[in-house]
């Protein structure tokens, strides 16, 4: 969909048109998601009933009541057994999702009104520990690449935060706020609007942030009369009228949220749409911000307003997708800022079809396990870059490294980009793209953890081969002396994107009896120096890589 009929809006996100507003269905599959908070509070309130007069008890019969169970279904209630071994218990879940606030709004006599959020359901314990999965990896890859500068989120969990973490870089480094007072602080790489509370902070410095956690119905409904909101409704009003809206996750079923829409009126022909939701179907929440954000222009055009508003995919295709567009819409950026009689326009379109194979036979690799691949993405990353500047090549996960920090139309500008190298190990993975298409090799990936691994691994019938990227030679003497290979192996290619020094082997004999010299050394500023078409360098580098 990307590459088709959504290509506009591909193309505005990586560059930085859309602002992120995200919501539960993003965490759906971790403990903090919430199904999984509507099972914990669930079994936790059931285990605290004493008696069928207490008032656990009857909290809980409110709770039943929100999912409107038939009389069949509620025989299969047994409350001396587990909620989870209910066999109601998945629709139970299912029916409640929509009314959550309903839910953590239901009163206990004599206590609190957040007694089920922060006693039942242990909100401490539920949200202290978190582990990120595929879309928060993705979704901090995506702000540390710079195509996505601004977060506004209605989900308390720090999935985010422990994004970056797992990435390697520093926690806190998004500028969280809950409320305006907190924009004051130190700048990060992006802003993360937490507009109904944030766990971390509520659990850090309860009695500042506990009262800040948005979750019943009552406190969404009176959201917009709050001052201590005040400033986060205008920053958030603002937000929407200078940035597009991609929402995932996202019902839109919180009355504050439409509030929020409708407070600017915006052009819904313009292209890419300033509202994308990603869903199967539009939900009553979402087409409620369509005709509050269109206004007037919302009856008439609603058909075509909904059908351009929806993006038919969830969170952790969509943004893996996304992300792999944007790395690979970078180095083909990246490649177009090479001149070389070779690269006319035909050249460096075949730089950019042969990238375009390298993404599609990432997605298919990863499409498997989703979790698995962001994973991946982000190790390998930050492998490659290290390996690429001859860094120190231990074991274990590197950090995180983006292409450029900014998105690529910016990074194009940058007058440090041409002197980087990159754009020649850019036009190397095109080359090798186009041996994908071309059945030369197939191509697969190593565990980046491991410093021996590099960028790729090329497979063809007869070898296979570790492909390693360097930006200049001494490079090169750096990836020796770590240990990422040695002279001898006969395994290795190493693409460098300037010119390389013949090196001796200790064993050329090694050598003789092959027929080939090990390792192979490819530049790229010489591949792209003589010959004066595309095919010519083509064919010299498939010769230099010997496989």
């Amino acid at each position: 969909m990307l590459d088709g009929p959504l290509s506009s809006f591909s193309q505005g996100f990586q560059t930085g048109l859309y602002a992120l507003w995200l919501g539960s269905g993003i965490s759906r599959e971790r403990v903090v998601g919430l199904d999984g908070v509507l099972a914990k509070l669930l079994e936790n309130l059931r285990l605290r009933i004493t008696g069928v007069d207490c008032e656990h008890h009857h909290a809980f019969q409110k709770i039943l009541n929100l999912a409107d169970l038939s009389a069949a279904e509620k025989a299969q209630i047994d409350l001396s057994q587990p909620v989870a071994s209910w066999p109601i218990h998945n629709e139970l879940i299912n029916r409640l999702w929509n009314k959550y606030s309903k839910v953590l709004g239901t009163e206990v006599d004599g206590q609190r009104f957040d007694y089920l959020l922060w006693d039942v359901l242990d909100f401490p314990t539920t949200f202290e520990a978190q582990k990120a999965d595929a879309e928060h990896l993705a979704i901090a890859m995506l702000v540390l690449e710079g195509v996505v500068t601004d977060l506004a989120t209605a989900n308390w969990d720090g999935l985010l935060e422990a994004a970056m973490r797992e990435l390697g870089r520093p926690n806190e480094t998004f500028r969280v706020a809950v409320t305006g007072g907190d924009l004051q602080g130190p700048p990060g790489i992006g802003i993360l609007y937490k507009f109904h509370g944030c766990a971390n902070r509520a659990i850090k410095k309860e009695k500042e942030y506990r009262p800040l956690l948005v979750a019943r119905e009552a406190a969404i409904t009176h959201w917009a009369q709050n001052p201590r909101f005040t400033q986060m409704q205008e920053q958030l009003r603002a937000l929407i009228a200078r940035s597009r809206t991609l929402m995932i996750g996202l019902s839109g079923q919180d009355t504050n949220i439409q509030q929020l829409f409708s407070a600017n009126k915006l052009p819904w022909s313009s292209d890419p749409a300033p509202i994308i939701f990603s869903a199967q179907e539009l939900s009553d929440g979402q087409r409620s911000i369509l005709e509050g954000a269109y206004q007037g222009d919302y009856e008439v055009n609603r058909e075509q307003i909904r059908s351009d508003a929806t993006l038919p995919a969830y969170g952790k295709p969509l943004l893996l997708a996304l992300l792999l567009s944007t790395i690979f819409g970078k180095l083909a950026a990246l490649a177009g800022l090479l001149t070389s009689p070779a690269l006319d326009a035909a050249g460096k379109q075949n730089l950019v079809d042969g990238l375009k194979a390298l993404e599609h036979a990432a997605a298919q690799a990863g499409n498997a396990n989703r979790y698995e691949c962001a994973q991946t993405i982000a190790a390998l990353m930050g492998r490659v870059s290290e390996q690429f500047l001859g860094g120190p090549g231990s074991a274990g996960r590197r950090p995180y490294m983006p292409l450029s920090a900014r998105p690529a139309h910016l990074m194009q500008q940058d007058p440090a980009v041409g002197f980087s190298g990159k754009p020649e190990a850019a036009a190397a993975l095109g080359l090798i793209g186009q041996g994908l298409v071309a059945d030369q090799w197939l191509v697969a990936v190593d565990d980046p953890e491991q410093p021996t691994s590099g960028a790729l691994r090329l497979i063809a019938p007869a070898a296979e081969a570790r492909v390693f990227l360097a930006a200049n030679d001494d490079n090169i003497n750096q990836l020796l002396a770590s240990g990422a290979f040695d002279e001898t192996d006969d395994d290795v290619v190493v693409i460098c994107s300037r010119k390389v020094t013949p090196r001796q082997q200790r064993s050329p004999s090694k050598s003789w009896r092959t027929g080939k010299a090990l390792p192979r050394y490819v530049s790229v500023s010489d591949l792209l120096d003589g010959p004066a078409s595309f095919d010519e360098v083509q064919s010299r580098f498939n010769f230099e890589v010997a496989l």
